[in-house]
Formats: C-alpha cells, sequence, structure tokens
C-alpha cells in the first residue's frame, strides 16, 4: 500500500474452498441490482425505480501450469463438472494491512482457455454468485501506536492525573 492509501493489485487475490487461485493474473468482482419500474404518470413523467434482486460475479484470469497445484483451472473445471458450488473470497493477502474481503458461495458461469502462438497460455473463470456475499473490512488497520517504545503492554490509561 502506498502513502495515498490505493492498494495495488498484486496484494490481493482469490481463494476457492480456502486455497489461493494459483497464477491469478487479474480478478474483477462486481455487484449488480435490478431496478423496477415505478413511475406514475402523475409525477411528471420521470423515471422512477424500487430496487429488485441482487447479484454478484467474480471474473478471474490467470496463466496455465504445467501441473495442477491446489486451487488452479483445472480443479474448477473438475469440480463444476461434478456440480460443486464453490466457496470463494476475494481479498487482501494474510499479511496486508489493512485488510479487506468479499466472501460468498458461487458456481462457475463459463471459462476459456487461451493459447496465443506468442506469450503465455491463459484461462478465464467466470463465477456468479448464489446468494448474498459478506465483506470484511479492517478500516482501522493502520492506527499507529502513540505509546513510547519503553512502554510496556497493555499501557492504560485512565485519564485521571496522579
Amino acid at each position: 500500500m502506498n502513502v495515498s492509501g490505493q492498494i495495488d493489485g498484486l496484494l490481493l487475490s482469490v481463494s476457492v474452498a480456502g486455497a489461493q487461485l494459483q497464477c491469478e493474473t487479474n480478478a474483477d468482482f462486481s455487484y449488480e441490482i435490478d431496478m423496477l419500474p415505478a413511475t406514475n404518470p402523475d409525477e411528471g413523467r420521470w423515471r422512477k425505480y424500487l430496487p429488485g434482486v441482487q447479484g454478484w460475479t467474480l471474473g478471474v484470469n490467470g496463466y496455465m501450469l504445467l501441473q495442477s497445484v491446489g486451487a488452479d483451472f483445472k480443479t474448477v473445471i473438475d469440480g463444476s463438472t461434478n456440480g460443486e458450488r464453490f466457496m470463494l473470497r476475494f481479498g487482501s493477502l494474510n499479511d496486508v494491512i489493512p485488510s479487506w474481503e468479499v466472501t460468498g458461495y458461487a458456481y462457475l458461469r463459463n471459462a476459456g482457455l487461451g493459447a496465443p502462438s506468442v506469450g503465455k497460455a491463459n484461462w478465464t473463470l467466470q463465477f456468479i454468485g448464489d446468494g448474498a456475499f459478506t465483506t470484511n473490512w479492517d478500516e482501522f488497520g493502520l492506527i499507529i501506536d502513540a505509546n513510547p517504545i519503553e512502554a510496556e503492554w497493555p499501557l492504560i490509561y485512565d485519564g485521571n492525573p496522579a
């Protein structure tokens, strides 16, 4: 993370059933709400909407490996052909502070393989959420301890003068 608060993409990853998806190069999370028309002609003919059903998707791209390691394109395809519903996590790596994540169950919607004549073989996976997702945002991960170095932990201040 840099001073401006922007998080580098390489500090984020996708996990499938608790295992990090190997050789991932890009991931995109999308959340959508279907809007239902609620226009009343007596209100000046301006369009109005009510929020309807919600959904989410997670698209992931990566490079092919010579052998299957943990969670990768092959394990996801094999699981999907067996009807598996996947627990997905998209968020910061374990040692990144502040941490954040989006988790939820999803099915594989589509998958693709690319084999360019120049460059690396690559894959794409598109998951569609099955139900709600949850978020966990560590908003206070960058609080700096203002205690002196020699302070013993925990040092509690009660606010009363001595």
